[in-house]
């Protein structure tokens, strides 16, 4: 019975990381940058349904469209203001940028709501029976709402115009402005998407653990699952989160906390010794 408890919380905490992940491949497949502020978006967008829920009293519903809106703007906000004029230079000014907007948005979040933690769990303690199987709320509705974010992204990618010139991009970036797509307004939707995303993953995680400006740290921990299925593969960013996921926490049952804290780390070095591409990764061939 504990390892299947350990396997539902792997999982659940595998689509936190999938999600926190897809936000990573989103941004890079479009601009070929790595926004390792991604946590830290994450994190103020979670204070934000926070604030909804105890400060506006707002219900959680509500409070959770808050804050994926506001998740829509910062991230815009952010790819106008700070990345936007960096397009063009090399690639380590960027790199720069997105690390110092992740302290800034740790320094707004302490200042509005102090570095004490704060509890953000608006879902019911008594938990559900599946199959048998008592799983507590949080876990199912993390597993539910994942389910339904990646069935959404999939027909989004493939059936809207939006998604197809996003494929685009990510395939020809050249050949797309010469077709006369907007790469900078797609540029800046894709900011945008990644950091909603990150909204919904601080929201699903708040309730595992308490409320506190370093929360943004499961970014890092979650960038192992974006390079293990292949940077820039979206279903490798996925099933990547998965397989970190239930690793991690099968692994603190048996093993010290130390090592189940560096244990994505590792799973990412053994895979990459036997497949450095990635799992999920696709040779191309070009004429010339």
């Amino acid at each position: 019975m504990v390892i299947i408890d350990g396997i539902v919380n792997g999982i659940a905490l595998g689509c936190i990381y999938a999600l926190v992940a897809f936000g990573f491949v989103l941004v890079y497949k479009a601009t070929k940058i790595i926004n390792f502020a991604q946590g830290e978006i994450m994190m103020i967008c979670a204070y934000v349904c926070y604030a909804g829920i105890k400060t506006f009293h707002l219900n959680f519903v509500a409070s959770f469209v808050l804050a994926v809106v506001f998740g829509l703007v910062l991230g815009s906000l952010l790819e106008r203001l700070f990345i936007r004029p960096l397009i063009g230079y090399p690639v380590l000014p960027i790199v720069i940028a997105t690390i110092g907007i992740s302290m800034v948005l740790q320094a707004v979040v302490g200042l509005i709501w102090t570095f004490e933690p704060q509890r953000l769990d608006p879902f019911s303690v008594s938990p559900y029976r599946v199959l048998g199987i008592a799983i507590s709320p949080v876990h199912l509705w993390t597993i539910m709402i994942t389910v339904v974010l990646i069935a959404v992204f999939f027909l989004f990618f493939r059936y809207t115009l939006v998604g197809i010139n996003l494929r685009a991009i990510a395939e020809d970036l050249l050949g797309s402005m010469a077709s006369g797509i907007a790469v900078r307004r797609m540029f800046n939707f894709t900011w945008a998407l990644a950091a909603a995303l990150g909204a919904v993953a601080g929201i699903l995680l708040a309730p595992l653990v308490l409320l506190h400006p370093h929360m943004g740290s499961i970014g890092l921990r979650a960038l192992p699952a974006a390079v293990l299925g292949s940077f820039g593969s979206i279903p490798g960013a996925i099933v990547g989160g998965l397989i970190l996921g239930l690793s991690e926490t099968i692994a603190g049952l048996y093993l010290p906390k130390e090592i189940k804290d560096v244990f994505p780390w590792l799973i990412l070095f053994l895979v990459l010794l036997i497949r450095p591409e990635g799992i999920f990764y696709t040779y191309e061939q070009k004429k010339v």
